[in-house]
Order: structure tokens, then sequence, then C-alpha cells
């Protein structure tokens, strides 16, 4: 699920955050520009070797966060704030033309030829020299990585089936709605 809700004004900032299960994963991301979303399911065991589950999803939440973001704010610079300092030392690597993946990551073309993931992060990050990827330390009250977070474990929930989906359209906006104004009194 991607949404928008209302933007702040000043730097672009991405928050993103991802939640595990043994089977399912979700992750969630929310940006000052007001785009926000998560993405929950099963993991398919050919994409990565279980013990590189986490970072997987950590940098996939950064892949759609930044999607959607640079899609709408293309040239636009963007400070990426991730709790992950595994994710963090593959996206810095990255910037600088490295092009290690996390431990049994498939870079075979996906079904229908698409790219995967990773491999258009790798390049983004790679390519795109006004973005800063920064650590956020996680659950100390930042009002954007609370949101991240609790986006991904919605989704995780959801996936289990403890959440409707069909709760999914009003629970993300008024998460991220209330996340934004609390950022917006911070700063």
């Amino acid at each position: 699920m991607n949404d928008k809700v209302k933007a702040t004004s000043g730097p672009v900032v991405l928050a993103t955050d991802a939640s595990v299960g043994t089977d399912r994963v979700a992750s969630g991301y929310l940006a000052t520009t007001g785009h926000t979303g998560l993405r929950a399911h099963l993991y398919p065991p050919h994409i990565a070797r279980p013990g590189a589950r986490v970072v997987v999803t950590e940098l996939r939440a950064v892949h759609w966060g930044l999607k959607a973001v640079l899609a709408a704010h293309s040239g636009q610079g963007v400070e990426v704030r991730a709790d992950s300092i595994e994710a963090l030392k593959y996206l810095h690597a990255w910037q600088r033309g490295g092009n290690e993946m996390p431990e049994g990551y498939s870079t075979h073309l996906r079904s229908q030829g698409r790219t995967p993931s990773l491999v258009q992060l790798q390049m983004v990050a790679e390519y795109s020299p006004r973005l800063v990827f920064v650590h956020e330390k996680a659950h100390v009250g930042n009002p954007l990585n609370e949101a991240a977070d609790s986006l991904a474990k919605l989704g995780l929930r959801c996936v289990r089936g403890r959440v409707a989906a069909s709760e999914l359209p009003r629970l993300v906006p008024l998460w991220a709605t209330g996340a934004l104004a609390a950022y917006r009194r911070a700063a």
C-alpha cells in the first residue's frame, strides 16, 4: 500500500523500517513529502538466506520509500533515516560503487523480467548524488522512525491475518498524519 498525506515543508526526510517474522516480512516508510506506505508478504526462501531476511527487508523499505519520493521529487536531495546499521553499510558501499549483496540474495531477474529490488536500489544509491543515508536510533521517540516502525509492524499483523487489509486505507494515513504533525512540532 502506498499513500500520500499532508506534507511538511523543509528538506525531504525519509524514515524506513522493517518487521520480520519466521516466514513473513513487512516494511514501512514515511517521508516529510507525505509519501507513506507499507508492504507485507510471505518471504520467498529463494530470495535470500534466512539470516539475511532482516537486512533485505530493511533495504526494501528504503527502496520502496525512495521510489515513491524520487518519482515525485526528482533531483531533490533526500535524507534517508534507517535504524539498521547493517543496511546502512550496504547503502554506503553502493554509493561508492560497490555491488555486494546480502548473503544469498539472488540478483537474477524476477518474474516477467523484472530487475530485483535491491539491484534497483543499488543503482539509485550509486547514481543519485543528492542522497544521504543516516543512522536513526530506534525506539527513542523520533516521530518519523516510530511511524515507519509502526507501519512495518502493522503490515506484518495484516499478512498474519490479525488486522484486516480493509483497515489499512484508514490506519496508514491516520498514523502518518499524526507522525508528521509530531515531527513538525519537534522541528
